[in-house]
């Protein structure tokens, strides 16, 4: 049932609804103790929650993701004074120039992925975000922030739909002048600090390819080694003018820090974990030097290699488990925004230069309810077929872990995993599952990554396959343990996830209650006939994993493992949300599959998102998913649903 809200009869029924939460049916839990039910408003929207803080070059200012009034903002404030400017924006990222007069912020305000370069002068209260490269259809990309500068370069797909070229940016004139001219197959460029073209990456069949300018501006790009297209090698910024620290795989599984000759290729190890890949490495601005590096075994791991900042950060460590990041430095290595991590929210501090004590700043949504959340455990178990496969549990609280109903919550990607203390959409689903009384279950299944190339390719042609029998595997350890009920368990997914809920729905009916499909694929061969141009490089990915359509022969096979051909196995309620404007798997996808499922008589639910796309910024199209999902829930699993949260007697407006 959908209200128009703007109706005059639209506040008696509010208070009609109002009193519609209810308690939960199923027996495991109608008999325990749940925490207090956090309403939907406080995972979605809060004008207190802050995050995203960054520390200007010089050191002397602040920004960070809060709010203006009941909209999105970036909030700037110079450190030790009290008075904070606030400029409107819902931005996917944003960064201080290189001279600290601007924030960059990048942002598509309808959820298209068509990015664009908004700025703001950090000292001017009464400024607005201008948008410097207002290019109709295009999308653009920061590459990188020039040091001590106005200036940053930028990548562009202005000229060519299919490639990006390199441009060099002056934010405060809007000036554009650009460095290069893509071939047709370059899918990197590389810029130091003072914003040199270095390098750049050329993806041409099965080959990447490493070249270097010449020693004239007119002089033709060489190739200086190549490797295979399937080995990563994740370029992290130039160490001198002949080496650049890179996080690699090259020859080995599992990625590991090296630093890489520009001219030969030739890779010195320097750092890595056992049984995982490295997620990321720190590099100080003045030593370029490694500073502290990033993996995730099941808890966080933080390795911190400089004595000094050891010591600064470990007045931050207790007895919990927490991930502990630095987000961003002053030029001179001194001044630190840092986030402390945890399964229930993100905490963040200032380290000052005078080295005293940390200056708490602020906390994200999870982190003000965390009272009323739960723990996350790192689990493992054996597939079927031998394989050691990782995740992670969630359980409510106030409950015996004994015949729970049970969601499984499938990551995206696929080519990503699900983290023990990520703070994100997926993090603050898990965390409102749980509150409304279910047991949460993440697999990162064969094809994740972060466990070694080797694990990653064993989904090879496995979509429909071994990646689904790895979560149904998930399932069954998880029944076998005695914590879920075998006859109450849904699948939950976006994206890939989506796309894997629609495979549960659709191959292995028997196992699941329900499933809820987000911005979820039903069709392979159309995903990869219809995505955007600019996927053109990264396409031999799919190809490797999923087929070619183009071939008949693969494009059968694709067709067999698309949900939308197999609507007539379905047994269960499905729910099916997605954004008008998604880019990526487009909405044809979900209406294709709705249509597939009314046609053969199933219960599905359709809910779409104006204004978002793959994946929802707009807190009211969040409102309504979580809405949407807890009554759905509440229905084939029974937990506990809020009923309506007054907060959706504005949300029209935003």
């Amino acid at each position: 049932m959908f209200i128009d809200w703007k109706a005059p009869a639209a506040l008696g029924l509010a208070l009609l609804l109002a009193g519609c939460a209810s308690s939960p049916t199923h027996p495991s839990l109608a008999s325990g103790a749940l925490p207090e039910l956090v309403p939907v408003r406080s995972f979605v929207a809060s004008r207190e929650a802050t995050g995203a803080y960054r520390v200007s070059p010089d050191g002397r200012k602040l920004a960070w993701g809060g709010t203006s009034g009941l909209t999105g903002a970036i909030r700037v404030k110079t450190i030790g004074q009290s008075e904070e400017r606030a400029f409107p924006m819902r931005a996917r990222r944003f960064v201080w120039s290189g001279d600290s007069r601007f924030i960059v912020a990048m942002a598509d305000p309808s959820g298209n992925e068509d990015t664009q370069v908004y700025v703001v002068p950090a000292d001017r209260p009464d400024a607005s975000f201008v948008n410097r490269t207002p290019f109709a259809g295009t999308k653009v990309g920061l590459t990188r922030v020039i040091e001590g500068s106005a200036d940053v370069i930028v990548e562009t797909n202005q000229r060519d739909r299919k490639v990006f070229d390199p441009y060099r940016l002056n934010l405060e004139t809007g000036r554009l002048d650009r460095l290069a001219i893509n071939p047709g197959s370059v899918g990197w460029w590389g810029a130091d600090s003072t914003g040199r073209l270095r390098a750049r990456l050329l993806l041409e069949g099965d080959q990447s390819r490493l070249q270097l300018p010449g020693p004239t501006p007119e002089a033709a790009w060489r190739t200086a080694f190549s490797w295979s297209r399937f080995e990563s090698v994740r370029f992290l910024d130039f160490a001198d003018e002949q080496t650049v620290w890179a996080l690699s795989n090259r020859g080995r599984d599992r990625l590991e820090l090296v630093k890489l000759r520009l001219d030969t290729g030739e890779e010195t190890p320097v750092f890595a974990v056992p049984d995982v890949d490295l997620d990321n490495v720190l590099l100080g601005k003045q030593s370029r030097a490694p500073l502290m590096a990033y993996a995730m075994p099941g808890y966080p791991r933080v390795d911190v290699f400089d004595e000094s900042l050891k010591q600064r950060l470990a007045v931050l460590k207790d007895d919990q488990p927490a991930e502990i990041a630095v987000t961003s430095k002053d030029d001179s290595d001194r001044v630190m925004t840092v986030a402390v991590t945890s399964d229930r929210g993100t905490r963040y501090h200032l380290l000052n230069a005078d080295g005293g004590a940390p200056v708490f700043l602020g906390e994200t949504r999870l982190s003000l309810i965390s009272a009323a959340l739960t723990s996350t455990q790192p689990i493992d178990f054996i597939s079927r077929d031998g394989l050691k496969i990782h995740g992670y549990l969630t359980l409510p609280k106030g409950v015996a872990p004994r015949n729970l109903p049970m969601v499984l919550l499938v990551h995206g990607g696929p080519w990503a995993r699900d983290r023990w203390g990520d703070e994100g959409a997926a993090r603050t689903l898990q965390q409102f599952l749980a509150n409304r009384g279910y047991a949460v279950l993440q697999v990162n299944y064969r094809g994740s990554t972060g466990y070694g190339r080797a694990f990653m390719e064993k989904a090879i042609g496995e979509f429909a396959g071994r990646m689904h029998d790895d979560l149904i595997d998930g399932v069954r350890w998880a029944v076998a343990r005695g914590v879920a009920d075998p006859e109450r368990v849904a699948i939950y997914g976006a994206s890939y996830g989506g796309y894997s809920a629609l495979v549960g729905a659709t191959f292995t009916p028997e196992t699941f209650a329900c499933a809820i499909d987000v911005v979820g694929v039903s069709d392979l061969a159309r995903l990869v006939e219809t995505a955007p141009p600019y996927w053109g490089l990264g396409l031999a990915w799919w190809r490797r994993y999923v087929g070619d359509p183009a071939n008949p022969e693969q494009r059968r096979l694709m067709d067999a493992k698309s949900p939308v051909y197999r609507a007539d196995q379905v047994q269960k309620p499905i729910l099916i949300m997605h954004g008008v404007n998604d880019p990526r798997v487009k909405l044809e996808q979900s209406e294709r599959m709705v249509d597939a499922l009314r046609k053969a008589g199933k219960n599905v639910e359709f809910v779409t998102f104006k204004g978002d796309g793959h994946g929802n910024q707009r807190w009211p199209n969040n409102l309504t998913m979580y809405r949407h999902t807890e009554d759905f829930l509440a229905k084939c699993l029974g937990g506990r649903t809020s009923g309506f949260d007054y907060y959706q007697l504005g949300a029209w407006a935003f």
